[in-house]
């Protein structure tokens, strides 16, 4: 999580989960550069799969997901109440990312909140979350 050595690139792995692909593109394009590995799903369902893999060591495990609150079939309310109650997961980082203006919604989730259509806001909220210093996992 922390960046390499003197190159001020990023060593993290981030999933993605938006059902807007071409947002979801243009925050992976710039994950990438930045020297991240991106871990891409289009739905809460897809990104509780990738999950899984990582967890059987199929998949990199991430360093923080990015979850979009907004989503058809499966709410980023509901994949977050499954992380909650999975022990492998219950303490992976979450960024939320969403449309709807509630400034009380950082307070209720207990999270960090970047607002969406902003991607430059959304990646500089990432980045300073892959900054933190979490302690050892």
């Amino acid at each position: 999580m922390a960046p390499k050595p003197d190159s001020g690139r990023l060593a993290a792995t981030v999933l993605l989960v938006d059902d807007d692909d071409d947002f979801r593109a243009v925050l992976a394009d710039s994950l990438e550069e930045d020297g991240c590995g991106v871990l891409d799903a289009g739905s809460g369902e897809a990104a509780l799969a990738l999950l899984d893999e990582a967890a059987k060591g199929l998949a990199t495990p991430p360093d923080l997901m990015v979850l979009d609150l907004l989503m058809p079939r499966m709410s980023g309310i509901e994949v977050l109440q499954r992380l909650r109650k999975s022990r492998r997961w219950e303490s992976l980082p979450v960024l939320v990312v969403t449309a709807l203006n509630d400034p009380m919604l950082p307070v209720r989730l207990d999270l960090p909140i970047a607002f969406k259509p902003d991607a430059q806001a959304v990646l500089d909220a990432i980045r300073v979350q892959l900054h933190l210093d979490r302690g050892p996992p």
